[in-house]
């Protein structure tokens, strides 16, 4: 039978748990509400920029006014580099690099990001650089914990910053994988290898791709339902 794809994806996982951490009250909002964090975050970009009638290479916010922008537009990719990049605290420099923009311009958009989200230096980068002077300890959101030995400086702060995010959506991911694969019932305890049975023994996960898990299923309505 011909298999197709079932994807389960923790959408922008990392930039949610920043979100609650911080918190940062209006990026909580956008997720609470199922709004697009990098659309949004674009447009606010884009409302300063022609605010202050700052001309932006590529013509990016130059084509249309920030209300009227949609996620097919390429200025929700630099709103997606500006969440991910500067909850991370990346130098200029790199986030021009990730983005293209020549680097003055690129450290525009940080700036602009930064007074939008002030909680991110405020609340978030300042409690985890806390934290580091205090012990070089720190813990994520679902308990584990990580012990820093390299120099106190912004290359360690930065280490921190990410490091939050990045093992928490690591660790949800494990127990999906888990639930996905192992907590069905045992190939032993089926007599009888009906359809029903067959798939209550768990699920054929081929690929898993950052925050995403990737299950070949055959091509059948009852079967695909079952698995999402």
């Amino acid at each position: 039978m011909k298999k197709v794809w079932v994807v389960g994806d923790y959408s922008q996982a990392e930039a949610r748990v920043v979100a609650w951490q911080g918190p940062v009250p209006a990026l909580k909002t956008w997720f609470q509400t199922g709004e697009d964090c990098h659309l949004n975050v674009a447009k606010l970009i884009g409302k300063i920029v022609q605010e202050h009638k700052i001309e932006m290479p590529r013509k990016l916010w130059m084509t249309k006014s920030w209300k009227d922008l949609t996620d097919k537009d390429p200025e929700r990719q630099i709103g997606k580099n500006s969440v991910h990049s500067n909850n991370y605290e990346v130098g200029r420099e790199k986030f021009a690099l990730i983005t293209g923009l020549p680097v003055k311009y690129a450290g525009m958009i940080q700036e602009i990001y930064h007074g939008l989200f002030p909680e991110i230096k405020g609340n978030y980068q300042k409690d985890i650089i806390a934290q580091l002077h205090k012990d070089k300890t720190l813990k994520n959101p679902l308990g584990w914990e990580r012990v820093f030995y390299d120099q106190l400086g912004p290359e360690l702060y930065r280490a921190g910053f990410a490091w939050i995010p990045q093992p928490t959506v690591g660790l949800l991911l494990v127990q999906t994988l888990w639930k996905c694969c192992e907590v069905f019932k045992s190939v032993k305890d089926i007599e009888i290898l009906t359809p029903e049975n067959i798939r209550s023994a768990g699920f054929d996960i081929q690929l898993q791709s950052h925050d995403s898990v990737n299950i070949a299923c055959p091509d059948d309505p009852e079967t695909i339902n079952f698995v999402c």
